[in-house]
């Protein structure tokens, strides 16, 4: 995933950041479907922008995650980039992936660090939402519960363990490691088998946004198995 000519760039903590318009969409459709009915469009309007900045901020603190690991792990520098299914960390030059148990625990870590990072944010926000007056109602109480709402949500949900999402690649760590031979095969079959059951689940509930996303997953690791066969 790389920036394009219509992202908002900018650079933080040293990383070259960009947000595609893509991204404003889907926070905006994630952030209203959760609103639910405009009641007054005013509160409904500022409550959006409120809930939009919360799924920036839990999206780009958990990209900072992989990009702070890749940045001290492997001295790699790399960009970060907020796109319509979530954000990427991407290494800007080859970095050595490391071989073993040393270079497999550090790439479950690279993966596992962003969820990490989440959590973190996640805790202070109920630690601040703690500090907030019981009756309070403010914008600012509705900003600290939808980010650590996201925040806890995408971390759980990233560590599925299906490829390429953060727990796919830490499932393939983990088969590569056990089988070094035929391991990234297995991990795609793991990961294709349980994308399609959950796919299946969630048709049976009716959750068709859920049903596509996974069934792309699925889509993803068959076509990489097709063309790791290709190669051989």
């Amino acid at each position: 995933m790389r920036p394009t000519a219509n992202d908002f760039s900018f650079n933080l903590f040293g990383f070259p950041t960009s947000i595609q318009p893509f991204f404003w969409l889907i926070a905006g459709l994630i952030t209203a479907i959760h609103l639910g009915p405009i009641e007054d469009m005013p509160v409904w309007i500022a409550k959006l922008l409120v809930g939009m900045t919360g799924v920036l901020l839990s999206i780009l603190v958990h990209e900072l995650g992989h990009a702070f690991s890749f940045r001290h792990l492997f001295q790699t520098p790399c960009a970060i980039v907020l796109h319509g299914f979530g954000g990427a960390a991407v290494p800007l030059e080859h970095y050595q992936r490391g071989y073993g148990f040393q270079g497999a625990a550090a790439n479950c870590f690279l993966a596992f660090s962003g969820p990490l990072a989440g959590f973190m944010l996640a805790f202070t926000m109920l630690i601040l939402l703690q500090m907030l007056q019981p009756e309070n109602t403010s914008l600012m109480h509705d900003f600290f519960a939808w980010t650590a709402v996201i925040s806890i949500v995408w971390g759980i949900f990233n560590l599925l363990p299906i490829y390429p999402m953060d727990g796919g690649h830490i499932a393939r760590e983990v088969f590569v490691y056990a089988a070094p031979t035929h391991g990234i095969r297995i991990s795609l079959l793991f990961s294709m088998g349980l994308a399609v059951l959950l796919a299946v689940l969630a048709l049976r509930y009716g959750q068709i946004i859920i049903v596509i996303l996974f069934a792309y997953f699925a889509y993803m690791n068959y076509q990489e198995m097709s063309v790791r066969a290709f190669r051989r």
